[in-house]
């Protein structure tokens, strides 16, 4: 699997959520202020896998490039800021869009937006760094890594996950 996607965002991240694990909330709803606006509901629904998210530190354009497996020692050193995240994927789809989209919960999403993967249960590594540009969201490039698991990992997140540097966070 090697795939782009550009991504410009409004918002202050970026959600991924599969629609197959998704259909029972309503479109049109909600969702953000509902379920993903306080620490604890995010932290609850990354660590359930149905729909995660990560705070980019600003809006901006953002090249994601999605790969198999999981980082090799040379990609973590070049691309030194990272998560680790899990989500669940049923109907084989992956959505990735602005985290403002949760405000009116999408029922569709641009081609270019999806990610194709086989059903199942994947740990999802996210490696990035500050832009040449020094300006967070400047064409800022994002790696994804999906490793397939047997069953859904146990994550610690208990809030926002955050893609900066730990002395950036506020």
């Amino acid at each position: 699997m090697e795939q782009r996607i550009n991504l410009s965002i409004d918002g202050p991240g970026i959600a991924l959520f599969s629609p197959g694990v998704t259909g029972d909330i309503p479109k049109g709803e909600d969702f953000l202020t509902k379920e993903f606006s306080q620490p604890e509901d995010i932290g609850r629904h990354v660590r359930a896998g149905d729909v995660t998210a990560f705070c980019t530190g600003s809006p901006g354009d953002f090249l994601l490039d999605c790969r198999e497996g999981y980082p090799d020692e040379a990609a973590m050193e070049e691309y030194p800021v990272g998560l680790r995240l899990a989500l669940e994927v049923r109907g084989g789809e992956v959505w990735v869009t602005d985290l403002f989209w949760l405000s009116q919960f999408p029922k569709q999403c641009p081609p270019e937006q999806v990610i194709r993967l086989v059903d199942g249960f994947y740990h999802l590594t996210v490696l990035t760094k500050k832009p040449d540009s020094g300006v967070w969201g400047d064409d800022q490039r994002v790696l994804l890594y999906w490793n397939p698991l047997p069953e859904m990992p146990e994550l610690m997140w208990q809030g926002a996950p955050l893609l900066l540097p730990k002395e950036e966070w506020g």
